[in-house]
């Protein structure tokens, strides 16, 4: 009997997924059509991005409400890349002939997004120390001066 929660768990685990899942493509499909509404030369990935971090950055959105989606999306990450494979064995010729240049290009490309991922996880790391400390502070100040009688 003790599978029916278990089970029941898993479920919500799956809806809350799916919930944060859609509203992460909800603000993708936003981030779209600002983009094409004003011809931006973003693309809509990126806009959306900005988007969820003013909304999470504002208070509009908490954390809660993505994360459990977004970190499904980063660890289902490798099947983004089953195109690019595809892509190479289809262009083999254009490997050959300009191989080392696109090589050269996907390995510095590569390197740049690992710097800058790395600095950003690194700053947000810091971010959330910084407002959990403040968080923290502002908790123990109410706890102090909640027994002192004015």
């Amino acid at each position: 009997m003790d599978t029916f929660p278990q089970s029941t768990s898993k479920f919500t685990q799956f809806l809350k997924t799916l919930a944060q899942l859609s509203l992460l493509i909800l603000i993708w499909w936003i981030g779209s059509c600002i983009q094409s509404w004003f011809n931006l030369p973003i693309s809509a990935g990126v806009i959306g991005l900005l988007l969820l971090l003013a909304a999470l950055l504002s208070g509009l959105f908490k954390m809660q409400w993505v994360k459990q989606g977004s970190d499904f999306i980063l660890a289902e990450l490798v099947l983004f890349f089953i195109p690019c494979v595809v892509g190479l064995i289809k262009y083999q010729n254009l490997l050959l002939s300009s191989g080392w240049q696109l090589i050269l290009a996907v390995v510095l490309g590569t390197i740049c997004v690992m710097v800058f991922t790395a600095f950003t996880v690194y700053w947000g790391f810091k971010l959330e120390a910084r407002l959990k400390a403040k968080h923290q502070t502002a908790s123990d100040h109410n706890v102090n001066t909640a027994g002192k009688t004015l």
